[in-house]
C-alpha cells in the first residue's frame, strides 16, 4: 500500500510537470508568432503608404500581415486555453513585439524550439512512467533542462551582442576585430566583422556565411611563449571562401562556440 501511494504520488507530480512544459512551450510559440506578426504588421506598412501613393493595393504586404495576425491570435488563445496566465502571455507578447532584428527573432525562435523539446521530453517520462517497473525521473533532470535552456539562450544572446576577437589572416598576421553572428532572412548563420583603421579615420566592415564551426584549434605559433598563453583560446568558423581562425578569452570560448552551433543547429532544423 505505502509503494502504490508512493507511486501516484510521483505520477502526480510527473503530470504537473508535463502540464508545466506544455503550458511554457505554449506561451513560447505564441510569443515567436506575435513578433513574428508584430514585424510582418511592420514591414508591411511601408509598402501600403507606396501604393496608397500609386492607387495600387499592396495585397501581399495586407495578406502576410492578415495571417500572421490570425496565427498569433490563435496561439494566445491556445495558451490561454491550457491555462496560461492572462499576465504571463502579456508579459512574453510584450517582450515579443519589441523585436526587430534577425538575432532578436533567432533567440526568441531558439527558445521556443527548446521548450518544445523540453515538451516532448516530458510527455515521454510521463508515458515512460505508466510502464511497470520504470524509475521516476528525479526533479533534478527537471532543474538541468532548465538550466540548459538558460544557457542556450545566453550563449545565443552572447554571440548576437558580440565582442572583440584577434583574428588570423591567412599569412599569419594577426587583427583585432569586433565580430558578432545572426542570421539574415534565408536563416543562414552569418559572422560580421568590423575594425577600425588610421586611428578610428575609417570603418571596414565584412560579412561572411557560416556553415560551420571547429573547436579543436591548436595554439597558433608564437602565442603558446607569451604572458597570460594559458588563459587563451582558439576556434575557427567556415566560410566558402576558407577557414576562419580566432583568438578568445578562454572563459568565453564556450559562449562562442556553443552560441554559433546552436544558430547552425536550429538552421538545419530549418532548412
Amino acid at each position: 500500500m505505502g509503494r502504490r501511494l508512493k507511486d501516484q504520488k510521483e505520477k502526480r507530480k510527473q503530470e504537473v510537470r508535463t502540464q508545466n512544459a506544455q503550458l511554457h512551450a505554449a506561451v513560447s510559440v505564441a510569443g515567436v508568432a506575435a513578433a513574428v506578426a508584430a514585424l510582418a504588421a511592420s514591414n508591411a506598412m511601408p509598402g501600403e503608404f507606396a501604393a496608397a501613393q500609386q492607387k495600387t493595393p499592396s495585397n501581399m504586404s495586407s495578406a502576410v500581415a492578415s495571417a500572421a495576425a490570425l496565427v498569433a491570435s490563435h496561439c494566445i488563445e491556445i495558451a490561454e486555453y491550457m491555462g496560461a496566465d492572462h499576465e504571463q502571455i502579456l508579459t512574453v507578447v510584450n517582450s515579443a513585439i519589441n523585436a526587430r532584428t534577425d538575432g532578436d527573432i533567432m533567440t526568441l525562435t531558439a527558445g521556443a524550439a527548446t521548450d518544445a523539446d523540453l515538451r516532448a521530453a516530458a510527455t515521454i517520462k510521463a508515458t515512460m512512467q505508466k510502464g511497470p517497473g520504470i524509475k521516476a525521473f528525479s526533479l533534478g533532470e527537471d532543474k538541468n533542462e532548465e538550466d540548459k535552456e538558460a544557457n542556450i539562450t545566453a550563449a545565443l544572446n552572447f554571440v548576437t551582442k558580440g565582442g572583440e576577437l584577434l583574428k588570423r589572416t591567412r599569412k599569419g598576421a594577426l587583427h583585432w576585430k569586433q565580430v558578432s553572428f545572426n542570421t539574415n532572412s534565408n536563416w543562414q548563420v552569418v559572422a560580421k566583422m568590423k575594425s577600425k583603421h588610421m586611428g578610428g579615420t575609417f570603418t571596414k566592415k565584412k560579412k561572411c556565411v557560416v556553415s560551420g564551426i571547429y573547436t579543436d584549434i591548436l595554439t597558433w605559433p608564437g602565442r603558446d611563449k607569451q604572458d597570460w598563453s594559458e588563459r587563451r583560446a582558439y576556434f575557427a568558423i567556415k566560410t566558402a571562401e576558407r577557414v576562419i581562425e580566432f583568438e578568445c578569452c578562454k572563459a568565453e570560448k564556450q559562449m562562442w562556440t556553443e552560441g554559433i552551433q546552436h544558430m547552425l543547429n536550429c538552421r538545419t532544423s530549418l532548412s
